[in-house]
């Protein structure tokens, strides 16, 4: 009765769901195009190869980029299919996997598209990457006897405190889950009090620290201090803290929003405040203070290219965003605050001294001058966070070993 419950919400919502995305098209088109792999239709089929199939979930483009050393793994062995649900998580699947790695927006979850979906790829295992709990999907799975993994898992104290408020629908649900695997001790002590059993889960690390740092090409531009991932509200305090710098010399500003689309409105913001600004897309010779990159997959090498990286969703209550991609790129990092979503492997930076960590625009102006006056303490900096980068690799092949092994192939 929950599950109908639930499936009647979604049914009733579809419409809302279907303006939304109608909506977001006008900023990016791609929420509209395979508008119908969201129902479970335009389907395509996999290369035949005879291998088991695993359908690999990944929500948007961070989990995406996350989720790759993992993909690559199981690729050696399993036919792969990818879901996410933004365009951006989209264009970079189709950008760093392989053509023979079928690429789809996720079917909304309801019983009728879910059904449809698994009845069209019949895979062997669903793995669903970090946190993102889908009822009608576990559920089916779980009817159809295909084993469930959340792999790479995570659950922050916010998203804790809101799975147990509705924990009246998600307590049944999470026990058809297969296996957990989870980053640290504390994701896996949350999932306990939500009732997952301990024979069911397993602290193992981040697959993103397995990132792989090799064949990132720098950007060609003058030294430039970054402002990776932001949303609204960063962006003008690091306007704000850039214009104050005493000694910019010929250091450039490069901001990369986390939704690209931003880049118009942002440019504008700059604009305002005074600064000579050019998009990324239109850069030349000219003179400029400001640059605002509005194309996606290509931060690697901004954060190897970069005096510093200042990594978003952090100033604001966001939850911030992954800084293991600049550390291992030797990229001197700047956070906010706000990082919940990355609580754990924060705590292991900013204990190590490999990270500062502000709290307002004086202190981010600070942080700025620190690593611009002693390139030193910027090295030192950079240096203390490969080292973590480091000693944390290794999860990926945990993983991937053990649904090999469940598997067969």
């Amino acid at each position: 009765m929950k599950l109908v419950i639930y499936n009647l919400i979604i049914l009733i919502l579809t419409p809302v769901f279907i303006l939304r995305i109608f909506f977001k098209s006008f900023t990016d088109s791609d929420y509209s195009k395979h508008f119908v792999n969201r129902l479970g239709f335009g389907l395509s089929n996999l290369s035949q190869t005879n291998k088991k199939i695993i359908w690999f979930h990944a929500v948007s483009l961070g989990e995406v980029i996350g989720s790759q050393p993992l993909i690559d793994k199981l690729s050696e062995h399993f036919d792969i299919l990818i879901t996410t649900t933004t365009p951006t998580g989209l264009r970079r699947a189709k950008e760093i996997f392989p053509e023979q790695i079928v690429i789809h927006y996720a079917p909304w979850d309801l019983v009728l598209f879910i059904n449809r979906f698994l009845n069209f790829y019949k895979p062997e295992a669903i793995l669903i990457f970090e946190t993102e709990i889908w009822p009608s999907m576990i559920a089916r799975a779980f009817h159809k006897s295909i084993p469930l993994y959340l792999v790479n898992g995570r659950l922050s104290h916010k998203s804790y405190r809101a799975y147990a408020v509705s924990s009246w629908l998600l307590k049944d649900t999470l026990k058809q889950i297969t296996y957990f695997f989870v980053q640290t001790s504390k994701h896996k002590e949350r999932f306990l009090k939500l009732g997952i059993e301990e024979n069911r889960i397993e602290a193992v690390g981040s697959v993103k620290f397995d990132i792989s740092n090799t064949d990132v090409d720098p950007i060609e531009a003058a030294p430039f201090i970054l402002g990776a991932s932001t949303h609204p509200g960063e962006e003008e305090i690091l306007l704000n803290a850039y214009k104050r710098l005493q000694d910019k010399k010929n250091i450039k500003l490069f901001l990369c929003p986390r939704h690209t689309e931003r880049g118009g409105e942002i440019a504008k913001l700059a604009g305002i405040m005074g600064f000579k600004v050019k998009l990324y897309s239109d850069l030349g010779s000219e003179d400029y203070d400001v640059c605002i990159i509005n194309r996606t997959g290509l931060l690697s090498g901004f954060y190897v290219s970069s005096l510093m990286s200042f990594v978003g969703g952090s100033l604001v209550p966001r939850g911030g965003h992954n800084l293991i991609e600049p550390a291992a790129l030797g990229s001197p990092i700047i956070i906010g605050p706000h990082t919940f979503n990355f609580e754990d492997i924060v705590h292991q930076f900013h204990s190590d001294h490999a990270c500062v960590k502000v709290t307002s625009e004086d202190e981010l102006l600070a942080a700025m001058e620190l690593f611009i006056g002693d390139s030193k303490v910027a090295k030192e900096f950079a240096h203390r966070a490969k080292e973590v980068v480091e000693r944390n690799k290794g999860s990926t092949e945990v993983q991937a070993s053990y649904i090999i092994r469940q598997l067969g192939e």
